[in-house]
């Protein structure tokens, strides 16, 4: 009994404090009405202060939305396969050129460019030999009409090459400086998401080059995005 008494005790302790609590909410609200009936300035007072923060959120989005890195940024890449054979040898080459350009002003464009090159010849009776070349460069682009391009790189390329000597086969290793220009086309005609483009190039240091053996006109197939 005596449990029961207090538990009663304490139901009804709660529901006072909970009554008691509700009382002045209901009576603030109550007078918050009637001043608000009374004063129609505070009901101004709060829309004019809603009307400032909603311009002022306004105003922030467009200020964030001027510039943005990816609205700036196209990417574009080229993969390439390569068979060949003649007398006792025959060889295999792959190629994978990724790159990305940065929309600086108008029609042009600039960024990085890195080709990697992977040949693999078989010699009859002698072997096979893996040749890597490498190359780094930083490419300008300009639009000349829609789709149609002109651009120029300066890199360094790293590449492999064999010889023959009284030992045999060897394999070499040198760098050499890259200077291209040439044209091409984007069939994307400039308007941004999936392209193709073919281009040409001419790398004026192996065609000045009098001991070169590479050809210095260069035949490129692509894709990009966002160009």
């Amino acid at each position: 009994m005596l449990i029961m008494k207090q538990l009663r005790f304490f139901s009804v302790f709660v529901l006072l404090m909970l009554g008691l609590s509700f009382l002045p909410k209901s009576t603030a609200q109550e007078s918050f009405v009637m001043n608000t009936l009374d004063n129609p300035n505070v009901l101004n007072y709060q829309d004019d202060y809603s009307d400032f923060k909603k311009k002022k959120k306004k105003k922030k989005k467009k200020g964030e939305s001027d510039y943005s890195l990816k609205d700036h940024l196209w990417y574009g890449g080229g993969i390439g396969l390569g068979f060949g054979s003649g007398f006792g040898y025959s060889q295999f080459g792959f190629a994978l050129s990724p790159m990305v350009g940065y929309k600086i002003i108008g029609p042009l464009s600039a960024g990085p460019r890195i080709s990697i090159d992977y040949t693999s010849v078989k010699y009859q009776g002698l072997g096979t030999y893996n040749l890597f070349d490498v190359e780094l460069s930083l490419f300008a682009r300009v639009k000349i009409f829609k789709g149609l391009f002109v651009q120029g790189e300066l890199g360094t390329v790293t590449d492999q090459y064999l010889y023959e000597d009284f030992n045999g086969i060897g394999k070499g290793k040198r760098t050499r400086p890259a200077q291209y220009v040439g044209l091409g086309y984007n069939f994307s005609n400039g308007e941004g998401g999936f392209g193709q483009e073919i281009s040409i190039m001419y790398d004026f240091y192996v065609g000045q080059d009098i001991n070169a053996v590479e050809n210095p006109w260069q035949y490129r197939f692509g894709i990009t995005w966002g160009f």
